[in-house]
């Protein structure tokens, strides 16, 4: 059987070697693993926006698919390294809520608060205690090289899950950020710009309809109606910068200006209000 592709989300960003080391790491334990990059620019120490684009596209890939999810602001400190086998796929990353977007899939009522949850039905959770399964000499500073990259190596060769450590039962859990519904208005707010400046929300597209009737207000600005491309929206009356609101890619509304920057446009970025009237 061929090895099932190891897939990498990480705040390291492009300039220093640090994701090519994890590379280099898990290929001299399984040099047939295949090696896919989700994205390297996760903001630095963003544990929320790390899990909300590992749970939002975790789906795009095989069966058996192995997610290596470094974001570890608390690394070499007392939090656990983790592993979290679901029914599509295994996730090894440190304990501190980033993968609570993939969790909630699995939770009828997702908690309102942060703190520690049982792992939910259906699912696994490993305390990765096993160091013959680690890189040595263990750096205190860098276990995606020492730590994360060489178990998703193991795993990918076929080593039980159960072999790498004990079960744990509980894991951080950081509330996943709904939109408010308000009479008949949702209150959101932006979770992140992508590289073309669209601001992306938590405000889910299954949640609204574009009737002709649907108002978007972000940073005291008004779209009227939803767009279904990125040229083919409703203009902003308020000026010319022409403003667009529209469901994504990733099935959230985006705030999006064609050819052009919104997050510059509006001076906006995560965090900022987001709220959609329905007439």
């Amino acid at each position: 059987m061929p090895s099932p592709p190891i897939v990498l989300t990480t705040d390291f960003g492009l300039s220093d070697p640090y994701v090519g080391v994890m590379k280099g790491v898990i290929l001299r334990i399984n040099p047939n693993a295949p090696l896919i990059d989700l994205t390297h620019l996760i903001q630095p120490q963003d544990v929320r926006h790390a899990s909300f684009l590992l749970g939002t596209s975790h789906g795009f890939f095989p069966q058996g698919s192995i997610h290596v999810a470094v974001v570890d602001p608390g690394v070499g400190t007392a939090r656990r390294p983790l592993l979290l086998e679901t029914p599509t796929a295994r996730f090894v990353a440190p304990d501190n809520g980033l993968l609570s977007f993939v969790v909630a899939e699995h939770l009828d009522a997702p908690p309102e608060l942060p703190g520690r949850i049982s792992v939910p039905l259906g699912l696994s959770a490993y305390h990765l205690t096993n160091s013959d399964y680690w890189r040595q000499p263990l750096s205190h500073t860098f276990h995606g090289r020492d730590v994360f990259a060489p178990v998703a190596a193991h795993l990918s060769l076929g080593v039980p899950p159960s072999s790498m450590g004990s079960l744990a039962n509980d894991m951080v859990w950081l509330p996943i950020q709904r939109p408010l519904a308000v009479g008949n208005s949702l209150s959101g707010e932006v979770v992140y710009a992508d590289h073309f400046g669209n601001l992306v929300t938590n405000v889910p597209g299954d949640l609204l309809t574009d009737n002709g009737k649907v108002e978007v207000q972000i940073a005291d600005r008004t779209i009227y109606g939803l767009s279904e491309t990125f040229h083919g929206g409703h203009a902003d009356t308020s000026d010319t910068t022409n403003l667009i609101a529209l469901v994504g890619s990733l099935g959230y509304l985006e705030i999006a200006v064609p050819d052009g920057n919104a997050a510059a446009a509006l001076g906006a970025g995560p965090g900022a209000a987001v709220s959609v009237d329905f007439s």
